[in-house]
């Protein structure tokens, strides 16, 4: 008996390690094109242009997060117990809730670039419901095969075919961009449609995604709050600059993103099959070895900082300061793994809405007290304080919670 269950952890452990790695080069995948992208608009369009596109799309990232309603990750706990019997009840609602808050935008909006920007409320939205749903089925390569491949080759190729149609504009970008987002939610659609069935309402599933918004806002707003203090602080030149630093770390939190990609759906397996010591082994050995990763990315990022700027050219050179420090506040992101997934996907998101809200808070101060003097440096210190003291935090809930200790001393 003994035998077959080893047997079997090692092959649940294989399984994981499998999903990761397909996680790995399919977001790895995305990151790249997302970095052609950023640089191909960069050197077209210019830091000011592309500063423009970047408020409007993080105010888009902000608003699908509402769209969402929780559902992205409300199937994630799902559909283990209940399989694709909420799914058409998510994606209605998703469209209802987008629809609406596209309608109260451009009612107190008159912005011309956000109000081109409003259709991607629903399709950003909706991509994250499918990708709960990929999640929970483990078909991660073939989410990042559209997402990581189909979605990014389309996007920068209609970059470069409406600069030379239409021109130096806002439009272009936009246009590339929100296409590009149709393409592959179709492309989603085509693939589930199968479990796109009738509308069954739960009452209880409804309230457990939902609480989950205001902690996933929080967190979308810790990530965005710099981008949109800078517009309003200072200017879209600042904003274009400030966002090459935002991409280039994001290779660093694409490493927690690929890791909860597959953490999110096995913790929620292990949790409701009650294999709770497996669900703390896995959490501990895969953060230690996401530290050791982590430690070695930033470290390159660091010493590589100015080369990795000069590509984009000259004046983005100036964002160096803010880049370290980014990379810095990541590291501590990344070395305490999938803290809030421990949480959320055992029945407790509400520890995440709680210190994101705490979090949130500290941010927008510190960000109207140091951009002003500051600029971009200012805005990363802003931003790194306050995700190293949330991520301390949720470690520390995690720690008393399951009576792990991932680490020696702490």
């Amino acid at each position: 008996m003994r035998q077959v269950e080893k047997h079997l952890n090692k092959m649940a452990k294989n399984h994981f390690l499998k999903k990761i790695t397909e996680s790995f080069f399919g977001r790895m995948s995305y990151m790249i094109f997302s970095l052609v992208f950023t640089l191909i608009c960069a050197r077209l369009y210019g830091p000011e242009l592309f500063g423009e596109f970047t408020f409007a799309f993080t105010l888009m990232q902000v608003l699908m997060v509402i769209a969402t309603l929780g559902f992205n990750n409300g199937v994630i706990y799902s559909i283990p117990k209940d399989g694709s019997k909420y799914i058409s009840l998510s994606l209605f609602m998703n469209a209802l809730a987008s629809i609406a808050l596209m309608l109260i935008v451009s009612f107190f909006l008159e912005d011309s670039t956000i109000l081109l920007a409003l259709p991607l409320i629903w399709l950003l939205s909706m991509e994250q419901i499918f990708f709960g749903i990929y999640k929970s089925e483990e078909k991660i390569k073939q989410y990042y095969s559209i997402n990581g491949l189909y979605h990014m080759v389309l996007r920068i190729g209609l970059l470069v075919f409406f600069y030379f149609l239409i021109g130096k504009d806002i439009l272009s970008i936009l246009l590339s961009v929100v296409l590009a987002y149709i393409f592959s939610n179709m492309l989603y659609i085509k693939r589930f449609l199968h479990l796109i069935k009738e509308v069954n309402y739960n009452s209880i599933y409804v309230r457990y995604s939902i609480t989950l918004i205001l902690a996933s806002i929080m967190a979308t707003l810790l990530n965005r709050t710099d981008i949109l203090m800078l517009q309003w602080l200072r200017d879209s030149r600042s904003v274009g600059i400030y966002q090459v630093t935002v991409q280039v770390t994001n290779l660093l939190s694409s490493l927690l993103l690929i890791f909860n990609t597959v953490f999110a759906p096995e913790i929620s397996r292990l949790f409701h099959s009650n294999r709770l010591e497996e669900m703390k082994d896995l959490y501990i050995k895969a953060t230690r070895i996401l530290a050791l990763v982590s430690f070695s990315a930033t470290l390159l990022i660091i010493v590589s900082s100015n080369f990795l700027l000069m590509i984009f050219g000259e004046e983005f050179q100036s964002g160096q300061g803010a880049l370290i420090l980014r990379s810095l506040g990541y590291f501590i992101n990344l070395s305490v793994g999938g803290v809030w997934l421990m949480l959320s996907m055992t029945g407790a998101p509400r520890f995440q809405m709680y210190t994101n809200i705490f979090a949130f808070l500290l941010n927008v101060i510190l960000n109207i007290v140091l951009i002003p003097p500051l600029g971009l440096l200012g805005a990363a210190i802003a931003t790194m304080v306050t995700m190293a003291i949330a991520n301390i935090i949720g470690y520390y809930i995690v720690s008393r919670r399951f009576n792990i200790k991932v680490f020696k001393y702490f």
